[in-house]
């Protein structure tokens, strides 16, 4: 992997240390040229032209393919998406839910898992049992309290793959087996995966899972994608529809659903620009190979933890076991609240981070474009304000 060819291709490396990816990553120019050229392109040409309503179906039908390699499945299995929270919304909403039905989650998820199923809980009174979840937890406790929670009305277990406060890799395999076992569903968050961990859903035999452009794969916001296993598609029923929910239709209200594609979810007009992006940014990361992108990722932050751990003042507050490392690395610095941390980062180093208040921590992002220039910098930066 040519590091220093990566960056020269992302133009927020030359001017910053950019370690916010698990929020938005920083575009390569692919990406960014993309989105400019297919915009200018609908615009000058006219966006209802033969030419560009044809290039816009290729131009979807090739971001669909390129999701698929990413994630491992068919391209018949997903869709496009507004975000994440997008393809949530279109399953939490979409399964035909009864009295009685549960949904298993954690209790420090991000909003976007909580809400949906709060939301749900309030509309038609279904029961969320939310576990509790430390960002360090053992992942054979995690799976037995998944088991421990469901019963014979539990229906769905919605969670995030990678939770985006600590960088803990949930057991997704064991709960798989677990929730399998009990016929329950499994809905997974992909917003800290997609671009960022080698996905194999097919392998993980996962029910549903959505994905951001935004994130680590360093695409446009606005645009993400949903897989549902071909099996299951049946039983998520589109609740904001278009003419593509239905197979045919007439003017006196006769129509037959579309039950079998994912195109029932499509609403109409979408931006081409961003599907073009989405794709240039998929295979921008993709030519790298995902398993040399997710070993440096998770490599840097190891690297990080363990210099940060070094640091009198300093509290790392991401797990330091090796098998649920992530490129995530959450820490705390003695007598700075996180938002100061991020604040004094950014104005004295020109250092990009977050906070997370859930567990009071500022948070790194370390991606395959970071360097240990970068690391070092960070590392420089948070050694002076614990003095």
């Amino acid at each position: 992997m040519d590091i220093d060819y990566i960056r020269g291709e992302i133009p927020a490396c030359r001017d910053l240390v950019y370690l916010n990816t698990g929020w938005s990553g920083p575009s390569p120019t692919v990406v960014v040229n993309a989105i400019k050229d297919r915009l200018e392109y609908e615009s000058y040409s006219g966006p209802t032209s033969p030419p560009v309503q044809e290039s816009a179906r290729e131009i979807d039908a090739a971001t669909i393919l390129s999701v698929a390699d990413l994630l491992g499945v068919s391209s018949e299995e997903v869709c496009l998406t507004q975000n994440t929270t997008d393809g949530l919304n279109i399953v939490v909403n979409g399964l035909q839910w009864k009295d009685g039905d549960e949904i298993i989650t954690f209790g420090p998820e991000h909003s976007s898992v909580l809400m949906p199923a709060l939301s749900l809980r309030r509309r038609l009174g279904i029961e969320v049992k939310i576990l509790p979840l430390s960002a360090d937890e053992d992942p054979a406790l995690i799976v037995d309290r998944v088991r421990d929670a469901i019963t014979g009305r539990t229906k769905l277990l919605l969670c995030s793959h990678i939770q985006y406060t600590s960088g803990l890799r949930m057991p997704v395999e064991g709960l798989r087996r677990v929730t399998k076992e009990r016929g329950v569903r499994m809905l997974l968050d992909g917003a800290q995966t997609g671009g960022h961990i080698a996905l194999d859903l097919r392998a993980m035999d996962c029910d549903f899972y959505s994905i951001p452009s935004q994130k680590w794969l360093l695409g446009p916001d606005g645009v993400g994608a949903l897989y549902i296993k071909h099996d299951v598609l049946p039983e998520v029923i589109p609740v904001r529809v278009s003419g593509r929910a239905a197979l045919s239709h007439d003017d006196i209200g006769n129509y037959e659903p579309n039950d079998n594609e994912m195109r029932k979810f499509q609403l109409t007009t979408h931006s081409s620009p961003l599907a073009a992006g989405f794709n240039e940014a998929i295979k921008f990361v993709l030519q790298n190979g995902m398993s040399e992108v997710e070993a440096r990722a998770v490599h840097l932050s190891n690297e990080l933890k363990q210099s940060l751990s070094d640091i009198d003042g300093v509290t790392v507050t991401s797990s330091r076991r090796q098998d649920i490392a992530t490129g995530l690395t959450a820490f705390r610095i003695r007598g700075l609240s996180p938002d100061e941390g991020v604040r004094y980062l950014w104005e004295h180093h020109n250092i990009v981070s977050r906070q997370v208040r859930e567990i009071e921590s500022i948070r790194v992002s370390t991606h395959f474009f970071n360097s240990d220039g970068d690391i070092s910098t960070l590392i420089d930066a948070v050694g002076g304000m614990a003095r």
